[in-house]
């Protein structure tokens, strides 16, 4: 029994090593965000308009874009509602000119994904139509590695500027999932551009299977790696932690460190 809680605390300790270098991590590639530039298509982002907010959702609506049921919808928790609320949407192509809008529950749309990529973009944005087709393409390859299939998802935060617009540009994502166009233009896309430090489109960042960010930076790493060797750019001791922890234990060391933290945060508003 001894020797069990020893591994136990073990674990832990190692656990928490390992989140507070994935917090270290996190603050130092904030430092190392491209600077915003131009948004006529020759540089390589796009700046957010100031008045991003109002964008039209309440207009011309996307063909067969699907009603949000609220009745007998089961009840989900976790990081990822926390993130993206309950549902995401993607994208059935019915024929060449027509498709339809199709909702998931997240928690159901995420279970099993390894890496999930959260991407800001817009059609208007010369720079995000140049790199969401080569998105497309390393997503598709990344998702046909032998043991390793459809472990990876893109969701998309979009930052077009109506509904229709949204609808014609998802047409160009494949398989991926996205945040509706409400939610995307809404308080929560705007938290979402905030919490994953947002300075312009395209934006990737990736996230593990609990919700952690792995680099903010994907965007500049998929033109120097198009092959994914190194994909998804975890540092050594992270993806030793994430490949002999389980998930339900590094979610409990998770809950355990964000307990700590605001426990130190609380007696710093005292002192």
């Amino acid at each position: 029994m001894r020797s069990a809680y020893s591994f136990f605390f073990a674990f832990l300790v190692f656990g928490n090593a390992c989140n507070l270098l994935v917090h270290a991590q996190e603050a130092a590639a904030a430092t190392d965000e491209a600077p915003v530039e131009s948004n006529d298509g020759s540089e390589n982002t796009c700046e957010i308009p100031k008045d991003e907010s109002s964008a039209d959702t309440n207009g011309e609506s996307v063909k067969d874009q699907p009603n949000v049921e609220t009745e007998d919808t089961p009840v989900q928790a976790g990081p990822f509602i926390d993130l993206f609320g309950e549902k995401l949407l993607s994208l059935k192509m019915v024929d060449e000119s027509h498709a339809q809008m199709e909702t998931h529950l997240t928690n159901e749309a995420l279970a099993g994904k390894k890496v999930i990529g959260v991407y800001f973009s817009a059609d208007w944005c010369g720079p995000c139509r140049q790199f969401t087709p080569e998105l497309v393409s390393f997503y598709d390859k990344m998702n046909k590695r032998y043991g390793k299939k459809d472990q990876f998802e893109i969701i998309w935060v979009s930052r077009c500027r109506d509904a229709n617009s949204f609808g014609q540009y998802f047409t160009h994502m494949g398989s991926w999932l996205a945040l509706p166009p409400e939610e995307a233009s809404g308080q929560r896309g705007h938290m979402l551009a905030d919490l994953f430090k947002t300075k312009g489109i395209p934006h990737l960042v990736l996230l593990d299977d609990l919700g952690n960010v792995i680099t903010y930076d994907a965007r500049s790493k998929i033109p120097t790696d198009r092959a994914g060797i190194g994909f998804p750019w975890r540092n050594p001791l992270s993806q030793m932690y994430v490949t002999l922890v389980p998930k339900s234990f590094r979610l409990m060391i998770m809950s355990h460190v964000d307990e700590v933290k605001g426990k130190v945060m609380a007696l710093l508003k005292k002192a």
